[in-house]
């Protein structure tokens, strides 16, 4: 997140392009006779639940007339399709399944030692830990020492303005920005903040935190954010 409080602009351009490969909802799967169901849990993702049962992301969507994988809501039996079986066990008891992880984040154990700091403050904020954890990968790799050119810092790549909107007026406290644990706090609360002004919609509240909700409203959403933003959609569908 590049600017000062809520009207970011970029620092950098992306550094993939992925664009939006992650439209696997539309692909249509037959044969996908229901062997089981599932009751959606707060903050679960379809791609995470699809994951636990050895199902396609598609394939689940489809048993369920799922038109947008983004977009479940809590409370909703799912039906497992054939294919799926007993949910697995986390890698982690009662935590996130890291064996989804990128390689590169599995293969760091300081890094991935911040997984439950980002259970913490996703469940304390009330945003999707899966989306957070995309989204701060792909602005820092989870490398809290990372500052950019413009002055951005750590794991959520926060503006300096940014941290100081997000102690004085949002969470109304002091904060190091330097310090991985607040860091992640603050890069949720953020992400919360522009979700509550989204509707929850969260390719807008990414849009919002690349180039600045001010900017998005204004100017629409540049090339360049659509970008990053199916990149962070497609991480958090494939490795989060």
């Amino acid at each position: 997140m590049r600017a000062k409080k809520s009207t970011a602009a970029h620092r950098r351009p992306p550094k993939s392009r992925l664009l939006a490969l992650v439209a696997v909802a539309g692909v249509a799967v037959a044969g996908s006779a229901a062997t089981g169901s599932h009751t959606v849990s707060s903050g679960e993702t379809l791609s995470q639940i699809a994951a636990r049962y050895g199902v396609g992301v598609a394939a689940l969507a489809q048993a369920n007339g799922i038109s947008d994988v983004h977009r479940i809501r809590a409370g909703e039996a799912l039906a497992i399709p054939s294919g799926g079986g007993t949910a697995a066990a986390p890698a982690r008891d009662g935590g996130t399944d890291t064996s989804r992880f990128p390689a590169r984040l599995q293969a760091s154990p300081e890094r991935l030692a911040l997984v439950p700091r980002y259970e913490h403050w996703a469940a304390t904020s009330g945003v999707p830990v899966d989306l957070l954890m995309a989204m701060t990968w792909l602005e820092s790799g989870w490398q809290n020492d990372v500052v950019s050119s413009a002055g951005a810092i750590g794991i959520g790549q926060l503006m300096p303005d940014t941290v100081t909107w997000l102690e004085d007026i949002v969470i109304r406290e002091p904060l190091d920005p330097h310090d991985p644990d607040d860091n992640i706090r603050m890069s949720a609360r953020y992400l919360r903040w522009l979700l509550d002004r989204t509707g929850g919609d969260a390719a807008t509240a990414l849009a919002g935190y690349y180039q600045g909700l001010g900017a998005v409203r204004s100017s629409g959403v540049f090339p360049s954010t659509r970008v990053y933003v199916a990149d962070v959609l497609f991480f958090r569908d494939r490795h989060f």
